[in-house]
């Protein structure tokens, strides 16, 4: 009580001026015609604003919401798709597929595509499950880039189209496997290396990864041989590759999830320490 007598004594005649001023606003608005009119279209026009903008937030988290369901559908359908080509190309570990392999919807939130070293951001991180070295493919299947670091909340990508790029890669129907590289700027090709002369290859074979590694299943899509030559004083071709993906449009990718990556990784290491 002593409180309050002491913030009257010190600000009362502000108090009160406000009071008055409340007390004169609602006597114009009620005992005036004109000026209550004014006030009650003025209040209306801002009342539909706020409205508006209320229901454009609320479109925003609805259509935000819908988005990530259908990505999720999405990388069930592209599960299921990459299973029945498994089923189809006769690949043993068709049916186990499901077993070891998931995919992670993200969208893009960053990214560079004019650089040497191309890198993008995903909007999901490792609250989601993503991790160091998990391969990143798009909603049409083909591979776009490997996760390189992970915080909270976000991924960082290596892109395809970077320098340091090398992936194991073979051409479909065929026995031998080589690395995808990137040797030029051009962001809808590469360069297969160092599959041998005694393959018979053909311009429009297609070229997936070869699952000589954790990152990538077997037979994932990469794109088609554009064309290939022969290396002078060398028992390799040098292929030219076409990618199925345009790496310059791509703003949603998914993330491959391999169950059995840490369990292999460790047997790896314990047969090469002996």
């Amino acid at each position: 009580m002593y409180n309050v007598v002491q913030l009257f004594a010190k600000y009362g005649a502000h108090i009160m001026f406000v009071v008055l001023e409340i007390i004169c606003f609602y006597l114009i608005i009620n005992y005036n015609l004109v000026q209550k009119e004014i006030f009650l279209n003025s209040s209306n026009v801002y009342a539909a604003k706020i409205a508006q903008q209320q229901s454009k937030i609320s479109q925003f988290s609805n259509l935000r919401n819908q988005n990530d369901s259908l990505m999720h559908e999405n990388a069930t359908l592209i599960e299921n798709l990459i299973t029945i080509e498994y089923s189809s190309d006769n690949i043993p570990e068709a049916d186990s597929f499901y077993n070891q392999y998931s995919l992670i919807p993200a969208s893009i939130c960053n990214s560079t595509i004019h650089l040497r070293n191309n890198h993008f951001t995903l909007c999901k991180g490792s609250r989601e499950g993503i991790k160091k070295d998990m391969g990143v493919i798009s909603s049409h299947q083909g591979i776009i880039g490997i996760v390189r670091n992970v915080s909270e909340n976000f991924s960082h990508v290596m892109s395809l189209l970077n320098s340091q790029t090398k992936i194991s890669c073979s051409i479909k129907s065929r026995k031998g496997h080589g690395s995808l590289v990137w040797k030029t700027m051009d962001p809808l090709r590469m360069t297969l290396e160092s599959i041998p002369k005694h393959e018979k290859i053909a311009v429009g074979d297609t070229v997936v990864t070869s699952g000589y590694s954790t990152m990538f299943p077997r037979g994932i899509l990469v794109g088609k041989i554009e064309k290939y030559v022969s290396i002078p004083g060398s028992n390799n071709y040098d292929i030219t590759v076409k990618l199925f993906n345009d790496l310059t449009n791509i703003k949603y990718a998914y993330v491959i999830q391999n169950r059995l990556d840490t369990e292999q990784a460790k047997l790896e290491k314990e047969v090469s320490d002996e």
